[in-house]
């Protein structure tokens, strides 16, 4: 349980509501830790060891693809190099001094800025409802690494096989080609091309 809230991934929490016997979502996402310190200890943990598996893919990335991503490509320092004790320095100062909000999740990382949010954030991080792949690949706080490029070679290829339906109406037909042309986006980020071309 503790590894996965610490993914911060809650696409799964229906089936562990389930798994556990939770009447709603809530009591699962939130009220579950309570007052169990330890179990609350062990979620920061896993916070942190996922969070600095993330800067290190981001860092050392050859290739991000996204907004955010092709600005730390541009600034990183240890781009395309191994992890090594400069690196884990400078992953200390981010951790302990800048304060930096860190969202992850299957698509993507999100370096939060609430002024930048696409997916209208608080104070605290990214919005989970409002939190979804097509918002993310306009925001400018999104970094894609090649950790995430089986998420959009997938996406692409289940609305390239839509736009293949006959019965297919008009909307859902414009709906899947956008998100053909989102995906394409992030893979030529991540191939080293422009992912601002269409």
């Amino acid at each position: 349980f503790a590894r996965f809230i610490g993914k911060r991934d809650r696409t799964g929490l229906h089936a562990l509501q389930e798994h556990l016997g939770h009447v709603s979502r809530a009591m699962t996402d939130a009220a579950y830790v309570g007052t169990d310190f330890e179990l609350g200890e062990l979620i920061n943990d896993e916070i942190r060891k996922e969070t600095r598996a993330a800067l290190e893919d981001l860092l050392t990335a050859s290739n991000l693809s996204g907004h955010a991503g092709r600005m730390i490509a541009s600034r990183s320092p240890f781009r395309g190099r191994t992890q090594d004790g400069d690196l884990e320095e400078y992953i200390e100062f981010i951790l302990k001094d800048s304060g930096m909000v860190l969202g992850v999740c299957d698509w993507g990382y999100c370096l939060y800025r609430r002024e930048h949010s696409a997916c209208q954030g608080d104070d605290h991080g990214p919005n989970a409802v409002l939190r979804t792949q097509s918002a993310c690949a306009r925001c400018a706080n999104f970094a894609v690494s090649e950790r995430h490029r089986v998420v959009w070679e997938d996406r692409r290829l289940r609305n390239a096989q839509l736009l293949e339906h006959p019965a297919l109406d008009g909307e859902s037909r414009k709906l899947a080609q956008e998100r053909v042309l989102e995906c394409d986006r992030i893979l030529r980020g991540l191939d080293g091309e422009s992912d601002s071309a269409r």
